[in-house]
C-alpha cells in the first residue's frame, strides 16, 4: 500500500486534499478536522483543486452533492 501525499492548499475551508491512485479516489481535509472520500470525482478534479486560485469555491461548485463519505 503507498503512502498518499496530502497536498496543502490555500482556502479558508479546506487544508490539504489528496488523490489515492490504488482506491481511486479524492481525499479533502477540511479546516475542521473532517476527511471526506469522493470515490467519483477522479484525479481530474484533484489537479482542478490544486491548481485552481480558488479551491474551496472548485470543491463547493463541482464537488458539492456528489457522492462522499467521511473518513475521519
Amino acid at each position: 500500500m503507498a503512502e498518499i501525499q496530502w497536498t496543502e492548499v490555500k482556502s479558508s475551508n479546506l487544508s490539504k486534499v489528496a488523490y489515492d491512485s490504488e482506491a481511486d479516489e479524492l481525499l479533502i481535509e477540511f479546516r475542521s478536522g473532517s476527511i471526506y472520500s469522493y470515490p467519483s470525482a477522479g484525479e481530474a478534479a484533484y489537479q482542478d483543486i490544486i491548481n485552481n486560485p480558488s479551491p474551496g469555491s472548485y470543491v463547493n461548485r463541482w464537488l458539492k452533492g456528489q457522492p462522499s463519505r467521511r473518513v475521519k
